[in-house]
């Protein structure tokens, strides 16, 4: 007799969640039944899970940490910050644990960069809190928006969702194109069938 098999089928990618993560994630518990869909991220022919995919984010912070003409800007974030945030200012809760997710969008620039700091044997030498994005008012904290770190596989990044472009989409190659545009909804498709 046969054992059942599952395997995963990708059905759609769905770009980016924002705030509305939770609800989103919640239709899919509903739509397809808890258990029986992920979301994963694609590279090439690979499908990643989340650690693999957050380390290809992290190891894209940690080029740009590395690259000679971009050093002077993580040296002046390094030694005005006491630490970084994202979405909330509750994210330095968030360590160095990118599962640690308690605003309702997902951050992850803000954990790469204390992740960074840590692999490298550094601390933060200043005493304010720089938000980490496109928008923030600092200025290295605008520039170290995964808006602005170039994805280490650009040639991976997948073609644009449709016609329009979002605001995550401007800087072709970017980090932030990588996080949403290879997005991928998989279910569970058990023998055979969904």
């Amino acid at each position: 007799m046969a054992i059942p098999t599952s395997e995963w089928q990708t059905i759609g990618r769905p770009g980016w969640f924002g705030e509305d993560r939770d609800k989103t994630l919640a239709e899919y518990d509903q739509q397809y039944g808890q258990g029986n869909w992920r979301i994963r991220h694609k590279l090439g022919p690979k499908t990643l899970d989340f650690n693999q995919a957050v380390q290809l984010y992290e190891l894209s912070y940690e080029v740009d940490f590395n690259h000679p003409d971009r050093r002077y800007i993580w040296n002046d974030l390094i030694k005005r910050a006491k630490d970084v945030w994202t979405e909330q200012l509750t994210d330095v809760n968030s360590g160095i644990d990118y599962s640690v997710q308690l605003a309702p969008a997902a951050h992850y620039e803000d954990i790469a960069i204390r992740k960074i700091l840590d692999k490298y044997g550094l601390e933060f030498g200043g005493e304010e809190l720089v938000r980490i994005r496109a928008d923030s008012e600092d200025l290295a904290g605008k520039v170290l928006s995964s808006i602005h770190i170039p994805f280490i596989y650009p040639d991976y990044i997948e073609s644009a969702l449709d016609d329009k472009m979002p605001w995550w989409d401007r800087h072709k190659g970017s980090l932030e194109c990588f996080w949403h545009l290879n997005k991928i909804l998989q279910v569970r498709v058990r023998g055979g069938k969904t």
